[in-house]
């Protein structure tokens, strides 16, 4: 069988073709997957916004300080939520600073801002435990905070029998504010360990 040399010439050049597209895409995905693993990872928490455009919500759902909310929520104020601005949530020094509604105008009271970089020790049960003080917001305290007994025993409250269960709603936050015990009510004082109660911690 006789082949011509045109045929053959456009039999290479096809597969020239075909091998210089493949290798063209195998470039292109491996450029595409280099590009890819040095990407930063993204937050992608959609924040509500409030009329002035100002977005609020927790620092919790943030993995950078860059996509924090403008207006960060740090408690509430008689079943308000309130929030402290950016700015003064990620100042290094601290400070009492305005406490915010979401609208980012109406100041319903103030807040104390700490010292930022606070590294609380952990006990043998991985919990940590430290001042209440030195956390720059109720979200971000240790696990046992440092109190005083009634019969002044220093030790340590869990956070979670400190703060009994929490409100999901300004609403219910007004139910559980009217149905409080007027005298207030006792948790049990633990040591450094967390397991061993040492006494009574008066919440009035």
């Amino acid at each position: 069988m006789r082949t011509s040399s045109k045929g053959i010439r456009i039999g290479m050049g096809m597969v020239v073709v075909i091998v210089g597209a493949v290798g063209a895409a195998w470039a292109f995905q491996s450029s595409l997957s280099q590009d890819t693993a040095h990407q930063e990872p993204t937050n992608l928490t959609s924040y509500a916004t409030n009329e002035s455009k100002q977005t609020y919500g927790s620092a919790e759902t943030a993995n950078f300080d860059e996509l924090l909310p403008d207006l960060i929520h740090v408690g509430f104020v008689d079943g308000t939520a309130g929030y402290v601005r950016k700015q003064d949530y990620l100042n290094e020094l601290g400070g009492d600073v305005p406490l915010y509604e979401a609208d980012g105008k109406t100041i319903i009271g103030s807040f104390h801002i700490s010292a930022k970089n606070v590294r609380y020790a952990i006990n043998d049960n991985g919990q940590t435990y430290g001042s209440s003080a030195d956390a720059a917001s109720p979200d971000m305290e240790p696990d046992l905070i440092s109190a005083t007994g009634v019969d002044g025993t220093n030790g340590y409250v869990f956070k979670t029998d400190l703060d009994g269960v929490m409100p999901k709603s300004p609403k219910e936050a007004l139910e559980q504010q009217k149905n409080r015990p007027a005298a207030g009510r006792d948790i049990p004082l633990y040591d450094q360990e967390g397991t061993t109660v040492i006494g009574t911690f008066h919440i009035s």
